[in-house]
């Protein structure tokens, strides 16, 4: 092999290697977020709506699942931060899985979520 192409191989070894580095960094912190988001549950204080799917997908208004009744505990799968609100993806009880919309029913989110 040449110095030439000695050069270019090392160039492209540190091109791949970086963006390894990066992209490693990229997915620990998003596997961060999605731990800190399942350490919440979600308190259903009034009959409020579930709807189809998960809350980065389906948005504020969905087609609903179903409604889960006063004294429920969900866990929290993950959580959406959209423009007009946020979904909280949700496992119920007999297995299911949905998203509940901030606003819509009365849920509230322990430990609390933090405002802006």
């Amino acid at each position: 092999m040449s110095f030439r192409s000695n050069k270019s191989l090392a160039v492209v070894v540190a091109v791949a290697g970086s963006l390894l580095v990066v992209c490693t960094l990229l997915w620990l912190l998003w596997l961060r977020d999605v731990r800190n988001d399942r350490k919440h549950i979600v308190n259903v204080n009034t009959a409020t709506p579930v709807f189809v799917g998960n809350g980065g997908e389906g948005g504020c208004h969905g087609t609903q699942l179903t409604t889960v009744e006063r004294g429920a505990k969900l866990p929290v799968r993950r959580i959406a931060y959209l423009k007009d609100c946020a979904a909280i993806d949700v496992v119920l009880p007999d297995g299911r899985k949905g998203y509940v919309v901030l606003g819509i029913g009365d849920v509230s989110v322990n430990p609390p979520l933090p405002t802006i």
